[in-house]
């Protein structure tokens, strides 16, 4: 009879573990950020600078922060310009832009001050995982 009280409760504490270790590897938060693009279809058309680019491995308990491949930290902030816009700008729905940061995304985009750690991006044009993608 001791046994199997001791299989029960090893049983019960590994299911315990499973579960913590599942919410804790699997963090995406549930934030829309598609809904933040805007489309501008008006004005002259602009190069975008590129600066903050990579893949992220890591993101934050917040879903607005994330570390890149390269090491890059990067703060997505409610100032921070997503997608792209402009003349020759695709609509919303067509745009390499998922609804959340996430493990194996890749990011393009671009900040103001690439010396900050972190830095804080101005604009990310992309985020997108290619492997995996979302819609």
């Amino acid at each position: 009879m001791r046994k199997i009280t001791l299989m029960t409760g090893s049983l019960a504490a590994c299911a315990i573990i499973a579960v913590v270790a599942l919410t804790t590897i699997n963090n995406d938060v549930s934030i829309d950020l598609t809904e933040r693009i805007v489309v501008n279809n008006s004005g002259p058309t602009a190069k975008v600078m590129l600066n903050i680019e990579g893949i992220i491995t890591e993101v934050g308990e917040d879903g607005m922060s994330f570390t890149l491949d390269n090491g890059m930290e990067v703060v997505v902030t409610d100032e921070t310009k997503l997608g792209i816009d402009g003349p020759t700008a695709p609509a919303k729905e067509e745009q390499l832009f998922e609804p959340t940061f996430r493990v194996g995304n890749l990011i393009g985009g671009f900040t103001e001050d690439t010396a900050a750690d972190p830095v804080t991006a101005a604009a990310i044009y992309t985020n997108w995982n290619f492997e995996n993608p979302i819609r």
